[in-house]
């Protein structure tokens, strides 16, 4: 780790598998928040529906890491999100 990069204080995760309807939503509650110093991790499960398109458009933001995986399931998807954690 750089001196340059500064652990979060908060890491959230949200797993999803064909909540498009929902995951824009749950992003923007996060992007809303008034707390600064945090990460986002979306994994993505495998959706069929229209989950893919619309975490492209949050690939490019600085704290948001999307991650696209085949359906591992609710525990997989839990734990990589955990691995891949680098809040406090």
């Amino acid at each position: 780790m750089s001196s340059r990069h500064k652990m979060p204080k908060v890491t959230v995760y949200i797993p999803t598998y064909n909540y498009g309807e929902y995951v824009e939503k749950a992003i923007q509650s996060v992007l809303n928040q008034t707390i600064e110093d945090w990460e986002l991790i979306v994994i993505n499960d495998g959706s069929m529906d229209n989950t893919s398109e619309i975490l492209r458009n949050y690939e490019s933001h600085s704290k948001i890491r999307i991650i696209e995986q085949e359906n591992k399931g609710l525990t997989v998807s839990n734990n990589i999100a955990l691995r891949l954690s680098e809040g406090k």
